[in-house]
């Protein structure tokens, strides 16, 4: 009982100015080197650059084009969003491209390994962090430490479209009929 006529003796003989009074600047400094690390912690990913490459009708790199996408979803491209920039690259100064290969590139390493990743000297270290896209599907991207979010991309390749009277790459396919030559009895039953 007496603990308590104490702390109630205590609470009445606080004076809250002591109390403003109290060091708080190991707040402020923890604030100040969370700030410094921010750029090392990994989040979603809320854009995302595309890099569209045509490649003309001699196999050489006619144009490359940048755009920067914002995510709907963050660390998501909807397979409706991907369809919509592919539709909308696949033409280009006025000529008629063909969709030849997807590539992701993700890099999606967790902070703690990023010292031993920076003094590698393994020339196929990064290779993990691009991937072929086989599918036109939804495409995710895993969270990246914020200071690599500019380098995710997405690379759409396309190859100039062949017209079909002047290739020698023409299509001939032969069509096919099988007839059956049998006869089948029919028996009626009464």
């Amino acid at each position: 009982m007496n603990d308590i006529n104490d702390m109630n003796n205590i609470n009445d003989n606080t004076n809250f100015d002591d109390i403003e009074e109290l060091d708080s600047t190991w707040i402020q400094d923890f604030d100040n080197l969370d700030k410094e690390y921010k750029n090392y912690y990994t989040e979603d990913i809320s854009f995302l650059r595309i890099h569209s490459i045509y490649i003309n009708k001699e196999n050489d790199i006619e144009k490359v084009r940048e755009e920067k996408v914002f995510l709907k979803e963050p660390g998501i491209l909807q397979k409706e969003e991907l369809l919509g920039i592919i539709k909308h690259n696949s033409f280009s100064n006025g000529i008629k491209y063909n969709l030849l290969s997807i590539l992701k590139f993700n890099i999606n390493i967790e902070p703690e390994f990023l010292k031993n990743f920076l003094k590698s000297k393994d020339k196929n270290i990064g290779s993990s962090f691009l991937q072929s896209v086989k599918n036109i599907d939804t495409i995710r991207f895993e969270k990246t430490i914020t200071l690599f979010h500019d380098i995710n991309d997405l690379i759409i390749i396309y190859h100039q479209r062949i017209n079909k009277q002047n290739s020698y790459l023409k299509n001939y396919t032969k069509k096919i009929v099988i007839n059956s030559n049998t006869k089948k009895n029919k028996t009626k039953r009464i």
